[in-house]
């Protein structure tokens, strides 16, 4: 499923680059690539979204009755929210508003018409490095340090935490990983940076930037159709997304300081996962943001699933959200267990604990938006 998501992701792009002539300088409002595109493709009905939740989203898909019909392309939580809003992204929409749901690692910005958004799984940003690290926990205020400088500006006086000795560490240069602006981690980790009293307006450009491209991972900076990141040159394949890829590249190198989803956490080998504040990224501490928020892991989040119910629907997104919410004809109480069971399979954790007999699945309460 991986690889169909990829061919239709690379035929969009193909299709976008020749509508522009040979030229790879493109303007991205002039690209003419659309969601719309990949929904009439031979291969099914193509929706963007999360790349954090591709995996899981790819797994449920093939498990419902939208299989064969529809495809999960991610490429990130701002894309999606822009695709379902009709919003121009680049490559992939063209102002139309095709889709109609969108799997998000962050909840909409703002409410508009008829959209409504939904809990559906927790989640948390991990800090990542290597099990050589000796660092093992690490305040807010560094990470906003190390990632958006001392002051959360990001300018080059700010940037100042380059060493781990600065942080706690043995003396190596730190080297700073990070998801691209259109991914939901993103806005999260700067979100909670600034809830939390420690501002991240903008980051230091000495952090690295992973983007998701249809060849696979790749750093914003390498040219079109190369990446420093996969083999020969790096540890990450085709089929990575961005997360699975941070957690390689941090797994390599003690000297890798990185911040991605706990995805990251289930590639092999494992990457450590850094405390925060004192507390880890553990079920218990990231369950508490249901129940005991002001206790819980400091990057603890909620994952959803969004819909836009003014926009037409095609049947194949009808199938795969109701099967996934349990909601006649598609689906059932079993269904929507299914479709948890796959959230969790990729390493996120339910809102509730499945081992309670009287278990609900999906029990995450309600988005802002409804």
């Amino acid at each position: 499923m991986k690889t169909i998501a990829k061919s239709i992701l690379t035929a969009i792009v193909a299709t976008s680059v020749a509508a522009c002539g040979a030229s790879s300088a493109v303007d991205e409002n002039a690209q003419t690539g659309s969601a719309a595109e990949a929904l009439t493709g031979p291969n099914g009905q193509g929706f963007f979204g999360s790349d954090t939740m591709r995996d899981a989203i790819v797994s449920a898909v093939a498990a419902s009755p939208a299989a064969g019909s529809l495809t999960y392309l991610g490429t990130g939580s701002g894309n999606g929210e822009k695709c379902l809003r009709g919003k121009p992204v680049g490559i992939y929409c063209n102002g139309s508003k095709d889709q109609s749901i969108t799997p998000m690692s962050r909840d909409l910005k703002g409410c508009e018409a008829g959209e409504k958004s939904h809990r559906v799984a927790l989640d948390g940003i991990g800090i990542w490095s290597s099990s050589g690290q000796s660092v093992t926990d690490i305040s807010l205020a560094n990470v906003r340090n190390a990632f958006c400088g001392t002051d959360g500006s990001g300018s080059t006086a700010a940037c100042s935490v380059t060493n781990w000795s600065q942080i706690g560490g043995a003396n190596a240069t730190i080297v700073a990983y990070r998801r691209d602006d259109a991914s939901g981690t993103t806005d999260t980790f700067k979100s909670i940076l600034g809830e939390k009293g420690a501002a991240c307006n903008a980051f230091c450009g000495s952090v690295k930037v992973v983007v998701e491209r249809a060849s696979g991972p790749a750093l914003s900076t390498d040219p079109d159709g190369t990446s420093s990141l996969q083999a020969p040159n790096g540890p990450c394949a085709p089929t990575d997304s961005a997360t699975d890829c941070i957690g390689k590249l941090s797994a390599g190198s003690s000297n890798v300081l990185a911040y991605a989803g706990l995805g990251a956490g289930t590639v092999s080998p494992a990457p450590k996962a850094i405390k925060v504040a004192g507390k880890e990224p553990s079920l218990a501490n990231i369950r508490a943001l249901v129940s005991d928020p002001a206790n819980a892991y400091p990057f603890a989040r909620f994952l959803y699933l969004n819909e836009n119910t003014a926009n037409s629907r095609a049947l194949a997104e009808t199938k795969f959200f109701k099967w996934a919410f349990g909601q006649a004809p598609y689906g059932s109480d079993a269904t929507a267990l299914t479709f948890e069971s796959k959230l969790t399979d990729a390493g996120f954790i339910s809102c509730t604990d499945q081992s309670d007999p009287d278990h609900v699945a999906l029990e995450c309460g309600a988005g802002a938006c409804n």
